[in-house]
């Protein structure tokens, strides 16, 4: 049985988009939806046209709908929802305070944290991945890395994810409604009151965390507003810890139901880096990203008025048969493997780094301790419409004779 119809089995959401996505690659791959309003794009050549292309197809759709206070206050530094010039200040300052000298020192502390939390596990033949690993791993990460109290970890999720679904529920909305958004903002407001006495405090008390970076650091000038700082917090808590847990929880399930790709990555955890990369690509986290014309533009051959929303699907862009051979294969050596599962362009993700390397320990880790894991009843998979991942995901797993710990450089 294929990835495919095991999530099938689970509601049949991911699947049926798999297919959908195909059907309009092949038959319509620029379409108008008159029920949502919006634009759907779905081959790669246009998709990385459109996200390279911010002058014609804005990231900014704040004008879409009225914010509620809250989410305005914490909108004001979600710099990957702004266009130049405003994005390209708040992203250089981010990016002097997030440096990859900062990142590249995480990977033992983030390796210490996989095996303790492997450690805690040990012994048990059925655990849950996203609540014993997937998830609490970056958030572990984040919270060191902002120096916030781990005591708060559980207010987190509920913070994150009311970021990251804006109260969609089960509608198939593209920009979240007012309504929506009043319906999560008491989140939000409890979210921003938390970051902002930390980034207050910070203010007076500097220290070696990632807050005291963001307030301090300056360019051209600039420097960042506690409003601002709260926004990069929160797309920290979104980038950083939902949409690593997502790919991990992604990667797993793969390599359980292909054990033949995961022998082969146990004797040569080099080519773990290459597996990454295929699962951004064959099953990426995010679907989709929204876009607005600034003016009557044609894609695909297709004419699109100014002011419109255009719908990107990056998933179905990643498994372009014009781009990917055998795109619907999940190939370990694929090279080149150009995937939009990070973005392209002036909003690529800005926290890539940080993700990936979580990705290579995490995966190492589970494949030194797990000589067999497979897929267990119970797995309750996203919205695919909204997030591709799981929610929760049973396996059953069996341990190494003796735990085996990755070399410390």
């Amino acid at each position: 049985m294929s990835a495919e119809d095991v999530l099938a089995a689970q509601g049949g959401e991911y699947a049926a988009l798999v297919r959908w996505w195909a059907r309009m690659r092949a038959t319509n791959p620029v379409s108008y939806d008159p029920e949502l309003g919006n634009w759907h794009v779905f081959r790669y050549a246009d998709a990385t046209r459109i996200i390279g292309d911010h002058e014609t197809f804005s990231s900014d759709l704040r004008s879409s709908v009225r914010q509620p206070e809250q989410f305005a206050i914490v909108a004001r530094g979600a710099f990957n929802g702004f266009d130049p010039p405003e994005h390209t200040k708040l992203r250089g300052l981010v990016r002097g305070a997030l440096t990859p000298r900062l990142i590249a020192g995480l990977a033992p502390r983030i390796a210490e944290i996989a095996d303790e939390l492997l450690d805690a596990l040990a012994g048990r033949d059925r655990i849950e991945l996203v609540a014993d690993l997937a998830y609490p791993l970056p958030l572990i990460v984040i919270a060191e890395l902002l120096d916030i109290p781990l005591a708060d970890r559980h207010r987190f999720r509920a913070w994150a994810d009311a970021l990251f679904f804006q109260g969609r529920g089960d509608e198939p909305v593209i920009v979240a409604t007012e309504e929506m958004l009043l319906s999560v903002e008491p989140l939000i407001g409890e979210m921003n009151a938390y970051f902002l006495e930390h980034i207050r405090y910070r203010r007076g008390h500097p220290g070696h965390d990632l807050i005291s970076k963001l307030v301090a650091v300056e360019e051209n000038g600039f420097r960042l507003s506690d409003e601002e700082v709260l926004g990069v917090c929160g797309f920290l808590l979104v980038a950083g810890h939902i949409t690593t847990t997502l790919v991990l929880g992604n990667a797993v399930h793969l390599l359980a139901t292909r054990p033949e790709i995961a022998a082969r990555l146990r004797a040569d955890p080099g080519l773990v880096p290459d597996a990454v990369e295929e699962v951004l690509r064959f099953r990426g986290q995010l679907p989709a990203t929204p876009r607005r014309t600034t003016r009557e533009v044609t894609v695909g051959g297709a004419r699109i008025p100014a002011g419109e929303v255009v719908l990107v699907w990056l998933a179905s862009a990643n498994r372009d048969e014009r781009q990917f051979a055998a795109a619907d294969r999940f190939d370990l050596r694929r090279t080149p493997n150009r995937h939009l599962g990070f973005g392209r362009g002036i909003h690529f993700c800005i926290g890539s780094s940080l993700a990936r390397l979580e990705q290579h320990i995490a995966l190492r880790a589970v494949l030194r301790r797990w000589p067999e894991f497979a897929v267990a009843d119970g797995a309750v998979a996203e919205d695919a419409r909204k997030a591709i991942g799981f929610r929760t995901l049973p396996l059953t797993v069996s341990w190494a004779d003796r735990p085996l710990t990755a070399p410390r450089k």
